[in-house]
């Protein structure tokens, strides 16, 4: 914690600490109803303390819980205080009171010397913990088009959408050519490579889209059925996860479930077809379902409706659900990335993004509780998706990509990532401003979520220092849905 609000600042080592690791809260899987111990480090540069207490928030009505002295060392006084969890997100802060009567309250934001809100206490969540080979996973994202090309591609048909580019061709970032233009790389091609990944340390391996598209980055997929035949089809994948868990890297895929492509099965059967089952499938805005709703008004990607039982009877509830296939043999893959989670399920007055993914996590459960399931959310995450219920972690830019571009001030870095959130440009950050922006996006997220977000350093959605370079490590998807 670097300040104490409203009342100065001070030096981190002179501040009380508390966070949700195993040194400060006695269990990392707590049950509801389980007394769980938690500790408090006050260092001796602080005040003493005359009253420590714990304030939890069952059912939203507040009660404490005292703490008593722990254990003393040469530096820091330990506070100790028990809880019973009451509720499947149970929020906690600290109150503290020195021999003068100053108080102050301790939350995730820090420590303050006025009230603070609930959004910013400490929580414990219930629900079923992430698999344990997440926590501290190096994951490596591949963008299949632009990775590494095998023999085998050559071969290939190109589609009528794609614009052929040699390997060493510089990419194209702007413009209706940016989601057409075709390198050809495939999935035997990063199969063939995987020993490089290896050696980098990389034990996840992280996949844009593989489905049957109109683009290079596949998010506006024609079918979930089978990979794409571009890739080498549904053989390669079984191929390259295989390949991968044999290095001891496992492999985790991306869905769309915010939208599909205009060219999906799905869409072409509903589409100024008000009789047929799919209809329900999309948001339309005119009874003869020739106009709809799509991702950001781009026409080629049309907007699922959630509020279809047998779309998500086919695409994620069951073991026969969309979700559920791959994650089963001959795929396995070890989880889900689910692109645009943040708007999933939600147009005006709808919301079903809690149903969403609290359904597809529990077909997960079913399938293979050992998997991972991360959602992509461009810019704030701390919402109130992240609870725990169901998305383990948050892909996103706000807590760590842009501030770590802007404390880095390189050119042309990916301090616009996230689809430009910002200016497309580094701000000058010192060390601390980088802390201070990371604790401010994760300050509401349980400590469980912290531990399973993806920090990255740069995504297929964040610009490039030069073309060259973009090619290498994944494309700007700006512009080409």
């Amino acid at each position: 914690m670097t300040a104490a609000h409203g009342s100065g600042v001070r030096h981190p080592a002179a501040l009380p600490h508390h966070d949700g690791s195993p040194l400060y809260v006695s269990t990392q899987q707590p049950q509801l109803g389980e007394a769980v111990r938690l500790r408090l480090r006050v260092p001796r540069g602080f005040p003493p303390l005359r009253v420590v207490r714990v304030r939890s928030n069952p059912d939203r009505e507040p009660s404490y819980a005292d703490a008593r002295v722990a254990h003393e060392t040469p530096d820091a006084i330990w506070w100790q205080a028990e809880v019973r969890v009451e509720n499947p997100v149970h929020g906690y802060r600290w109150l503290l009171e020195d021999f003068a009567a100053n108080t102050w309250w301790l939350t995730s934001h820090g420590l303050s010397s006025i009230e603070t809100r609930d959004i910013d206490d400490f929580r414990l969540v219930t629900f079923p913990a992430p698999p344990a080979w997440a926590c501290g996973a190096v994951m490596y994202q591949v963008f299949p088009d632009r990775f590494a090309r095998s023999a085998a591609a050559d071969a290939r048909k190109l589609p009528d959408w794609a614009e052929p580019a040699d390997w060493g061709d510089p990419v194209i970032h702007e413009g209706a050519s940016t989601g057409r233009q075709f390198y050809g790389g495939d999935l035997d091609g990063i199969r063939e490579r995987l020993d490089h990944l290896a050696l980098l340390g990389v034990d996840l391996l992280y996949l844009t889209p593989v489905f049957a598209a109109r683009s290079n980055h596949r998010y506006d997929a024609e079918s979930f059925d089978h990979v794409d035949p571009l890739l080498g089809g549904d053989e390669a994948l079984v191929a390259l996860v295989q390949a991968a868990h044999a290095r001891g890297i496992r492999v985790m895929g991306d869905l769309t479930t915010n939208h599909s492509g205009d060219a999906h099965e799905w869409f072409r059967a509903a589409y100024e077809n008000p009789e047929a089952a799919e209809s329900a499938f999309y948001l339309w805005r005119d009874e003869r379902q020739s106009d709809y709703v799509s991702w950001l008004g781009h026409r080629s990607l049309p907007k699922f409706n959630w509020n279809s039982p047998e779309l998500k009877a086919r695409f994620i509830e069951g073991v026969d659900s969309i979700v559920a296939r791959y994650l089963q043999k001959p795929f396995e893959l070890d989880g889900w990335r689910i692109d645009v989670a943040n708007m999933t399920g939600r147009y005006r007055d709808d919301d079903h993004n809690e149903a969403v993914r609290t359904s597809i996590r529990r077909t997960m459960i079913e399938v293979n509780p050992d998997t991972l399931l991360i959602a992509e959310s461009t810019n704030d995450a701390s919402g109130g998706d992240f609870t725990g219920d169901a998305w383990h972690g948050a892909m996103t830019y706000a807590n760590f990509t842009r501030p770590l571009w802007n404390w880095l001030s390189m050119p042309g870095s990916p301090a616009g990532g996230g689809l430009g959130m910002t200016l497309g440009r580094t701000t000058d950050y010192t060390g601390r401003d980088f802390y201070a922006a990371h604790r401010e996006f994760v300050a509401a997220l349980p400590w469980r979520t912290r531990l399973h977000t993806m920090n990255a350093l740069d995504t297929h959605d964040t610009p490039a220092s030069s073309p060259r370079r973009a090619r290498a490590h994944f494309p700007s998807r700006r512009g080409s849905r």
